[in-house]
């Protein structure tokens, strides 16, 4: 009987033990979880006077370009097309009173992206502290992988503009970066990549490669003093979503790069956003 009973008592306290430690490890994650709604991401204002943003005449991208500019960043606006980014950036400057520069380039030209980016941000001698990698493309509408209309074509657009186009336009912009040691690249991803996506597959695959990339990135440079971001947005009104107005759930592009900006340096993957709370 003193045997099984010294045994019931170790086994007893065993599972004290353990039910401590486990209810440290929930405690210590819910914790950090919840710092996150506490704590102020890192002020885009304290990493350089000049902002990087591809994509930058429409939706998200022109979204992140009128936030920062309103924290007062000059920002290089990169896109296709001319008279829109002259358009931009005289709403821009004219706003917010800040300095633009615009760089065209056809991203679909992958081979050029470097270069063109590179040509176009050599006299700001190291003072730009973000990069915001938007410009992206999808499907014209959701479909089986073989049943794409001019799949090659479409396919070889998505890997050039949605992922071709971060490498290039990173490796352009971030050396100067590590160089200070001190920004932030922001990578705009998308929801499509988390989970299963059928019928959208070569776009969720692209944003996908965004998030690992990212990821990866981050740790690679987190001593270097570089952040490094993904983003991951459902709905938000833009040409690429084809929602035309914001409402509750779904957050004008400004709105969105505001909140977004808000987690930069507390998360690294990350779905949320102050307004909607998701993830």
């Amino acid at each position: 009987f003193n045997i099984c009973h010294i045994i019931f008592q170790r086994r007893m306290t065993f599972l004290g033990y353990f039910g401590f430690a486990c209810v440290g490890v929930v405690l210590l994650k819910l914790g950090l979880y919840l710092s996150k709604y506490v704590r102020s991401g890192v002020s885009v204002a304290s990493l350089g006077d000049w902002a990087v943003v591809t994509g930058a005449t429409d939706g998200i991208g022109k979204g992140f370009a009128t936030e920062l500019a309103s924290k007062g960043l000059n920002i290089v606006l990169v896109s296709r097309t001319l008279a829109k980014l002259q358009d931009v950036a005289g709403e821009l400057e004219s706003k917010y009173k800040i300095k633009t520069k615009v760089v065209v380039v056809d991203f679909t030209e992958s081979q050029t992206v470097y270069d063109k980016v590179l040509d176009g941000i050599k006299d700001l001698e190291g003072r730009i502290g973000v990069l915001v990698n938007n410009v992206g493309v999808s499907y014209d509408h959701p479909e089986y992988f073989l049943e794409v209309e001019n799949l090659g074509d479409v396919a070889s657009n998505i890997v050039s503009l949605n992922i071709s186009s971060v490498l290039n336009v990173t490796r352009a912009v971030m050396p100067k970066m590590v160089e200070r040691k001190r920004g932030a690249v922001i990578n705009i991803s998308s929801f499509a990549a988390v989970g299963s996506t059928p019928l959208l597959a070569i776009y969720a695959a692209s944003k996908a490669f965004v998030n690992q990339f990212s990821n990866d990135l981050a740790i690679e440079y987190a001593g270097k003093g570089v952040i490094v971001q993904a983003l991951v947005p459902s709905m938000v009104v833009s040409k690429l979503s084809k929602v035309r107005s914001a409402s509750l759930l779904i957050p004008s592009p400004q709105t969105y790069a505001r909140s977004a900006l808000s987690t930069l340096g507390l998360e690294t993957v990350t779905t949320r956003s102050e307004e909607r709370r998701v993830g």
